[in-house]
């Protein structure tokens, strides 16, 4: 009976290493899964309609996300969230091991937070589709040295790019 998962639910749940979210939520609020450092995986089941930003914030072991492919309103490539349409990236999982990612070409805004804590990422391409980059888009990506914006970005909200020391 449960719909929603509140604002930092399981935030900072270090321990916390799988988690099952029933059919019957609709929404994850900001921050519901804020520093579970453990946590390697998640599935968004079909209900879901609205994830908000710094869901996975500091979830530094997290390597996938899937999307159930009947959701409406997300999905996943590669273990990358994005919403339905594949035009905004959502959260690439900050576990992910490889060291540079190429965001697709039908990508048009990078959400908040969406590669926060991303340590392992040096390099990123952004495509010219992208037009906006959300707000602490690449927060903490310590480890992040090259990264070309391309012309047709017109917006760069707040703290995109804090933390990123390199």
């Amino acid at each position: 009976s449960v719909t929603s998962i509140g604002e930092y639910a399981f935030d900072v749940c270090s321990n916390l290493t799988n988690i099952t979210i029933p059919d019957s939520v609709t929404s994850i609020e900001d921050g519901a899964f804020f520093g579970c450092s453990s946590l390697t995986s998640i599935n968004i089941p079909v209900g879901v309609t609205s994830i908000k930003n710094q869901t996975f914030r500091s979830c530094t072991s997290l390597t996938s996300i899937t999307v159930d492919a009947n959701n409406s309103n997300y999905s996943s490539v590669d273990g990358v969230l994005f919403n339905k349409l594949q035009t905004s990236l959502v959260q690439h999982p900050a576990g992910i091991l490889d060291d540079s990612y190429t965001i697709p070409n039908n990508v048009t805004s990078i959400g908040g937070y969406a590669f926060a804590y991303g340590s392992n990422l040096t390099s990123v391409t952004i495509p010219d589709s992208v037009t906006s980059i959300g707000e602490y888009a690449f927060d903490v990506c310590s480890n992040l040295t090259n990264i070309t914006i391309p012309d047709s970005v017109t917006s760069i909200e707040d703290g995109a790019f804090f933390g990123c020391s390199s």
